[in-house]
Parts: C-alpha cells; sequence; structure tokens
C-alpha cells in the first residue's frame, strides 16, 4: 500500500543496522584479543574534492585530503598532545556508466607522508540501491600500493553506506542527510596478511545542487594480525563540488 514499507525493505534496512553493528563489535573485539601493544591517536581530517561531469556518464574527480593528529600515546610524555602533520593525500579517478546500475573508475593516488610517501592505483566498482527514502551504495575497490623502502601491497576493499535524508523522503536543496557506513579492508605484503576497518558516521548538508558539506567522525582499527594493534579516530570536514 502507499506510504507502507514492504516486509522485505523492512528485512533489508534491519539487516544493514545489524551488519555495522555486528561488524562494529567483531572488530573492535578482534582488536582486544589479538592486540599486544596498542597504539591510539586522534586528529583533524580536512577533505575536499571536485567532479566534472562529461558525457554519457563519464567523470572525472579530484580529490585531497589531509591528516593532522592532535593526540599520539606513543609519544614522550610532555608532547602526546601536539598537532603534527600525519599524511597529505592527492587523487584523481575517471569514471564510467558499465550499466544502468553499475559504475566503473579508474584511479591514481600520491600520498605525502614523512619518510613513507607512496603512490597507488585504483580500480573501482560501485553500485546503488534505491529504498524510497533511503540509498544503500556498495563500493568494491582494489588497489596496488608502492611505498618508498617497502614492498608492494595488495588490497581488496568493500564498502557499504546507508544514506539517510533528514528532512522528507527526498533530499532537496539546503536539507540535510545521514550517512553511516563500514569498510574492511584486506591487505597482503611481504606474504603477511592484515585487516583494517573503517567505521564513518557522517552528517551532511546539500547546499544546493553543485555543492555539499560534510561533518564525519572517521573510526579506524587494523593491526588486527600483526604486532601492533593502531585505533585512529578522525573528526573530518569534506567540501564537495559537482558540475
Amino acid at each position: 500500500m502507499e506510504g507502507k514499507i514492504s516486509r522485505g525493505q523492512l528485512n533489508l534496512n534491519s539487516v544493514l543496522k545489524k551488519y555495522i553493528l555486528v561488524s562494529f563489535l567483531f572488530f573492535s573485539f578482534l582488536g582486544k584479543l589479538f592486540a599486544q601493544e596498542q597504539v591510539f591517536f586522534f586528529g583533524f581530517f580536512p577533505e575536499a574534492a571536485v567532479t566534472k561531469s562529461l558525457s554519457n556518464g563519464k567523470k572525472i574527480n579530484f580529490k585531497v585530503e589531509n591528516q593532522e593528529t592532535f593526540f599520539r600515546n606513543t609519544a614522550r610524555e610532555g608532547e602526546k598532545w601536539d598537532v603534527r602533520h600525519y599524511r597529505t593525500d592527492f587523487m584523481g579517478f575517471y569514471s564510467w556508466q558499465a550499466s544502468p546500475v553499475i559504475n566503473l573508475a579508474i584511479g591514481a593516488f600520491h600520498r605525502i607522508q614523512d619518510g613513507a610517501n607512496a603512490n597507488r592505483i585504483i580500480q573501482q566498482m560501485a553500485f546503488l540501491q534505491r529504498l524510497r527514502s533511503l540509498r544503500i551504495a556498495h563500493r568494491i575497490r582494489t588497489d596496488q600500493t608502492a611505498t618508498r623502502g617497502e614492498s608492494l601491497e595488495w588490497r581488496l576493499r568493500y564498502r557499504v553506506a546507508l544514506d539517510i535524508p533528514l528532512d522528507g523522503k527526498t533530499l532537496d536543496p539546503g536539507e540535510n542527510y545521514l550517512v553511516l557506513s563500514n569498510e574492511p579492508i584486506f591487505s597482503l605484503q611481504d606474504g603477511e596478511f592484515e585487516l583494517e576497518n573503517r567505521l564513518v558516521f557522517t552528517l551532511g548538508k546539500l547546499i544546493n545542487e553543485e555543492q555539499k558539506l560534510e561533518y564525519s567522525i572517521d573510526y579506524r582499527t587494523d593491526g588486527f594480525f600483526q604486532e601492533g594493534f593502531r585505533t585512529r579516530l578522525w573528526a573530518k570536514i569534506g567540501y564537495f563540488y559537482n558540475f
């Protein structure tokens, strides 16, 4: 009936909520279980992206991210609370529609970090599900990272994100939205397997048809299988422009 959500849609929403919650609890538990040496730091994470639409569903995207740490528990006493540059990332993507529901992209990435500058090649597939006022975005990504002084790192990533408008059933200019996402990242380097997880809560505002602004809490954990469990907590702000 009109105005009512079907039982299948309710079940899917329930599954997504459980997936996000269980993922968070599972990775947190694994970290505590396997960790021998825990590292924690948090900081500020501004990002900005520009996307240009081309013909036939093709797009090019440029993005820059900067990470500044405010606290590191591994620093010496008196230096733990200090603003330090952690890394700056530059990336570009070229994407196209492979079908009405599937988007493909390739990208290149350059990282500036003290003693660990890196370059990365990225391959990506994304598709979107719509459930009345909800959108569920899926992204599968593989990448290969070459870091100075290290062996090549291979990664496989899967991100699922639930996009919810907060001011109505559809998102219109001037309105707010909420995004909940989780992304496990599997990596292989020098024959060693590792796992990272990224859980992100975002409050965004669609300023107009071309611009949006987002505020996020980004909770990242890694070192589940190798020595040195690490937690990174980022306060993020992002500006996105599409034309």
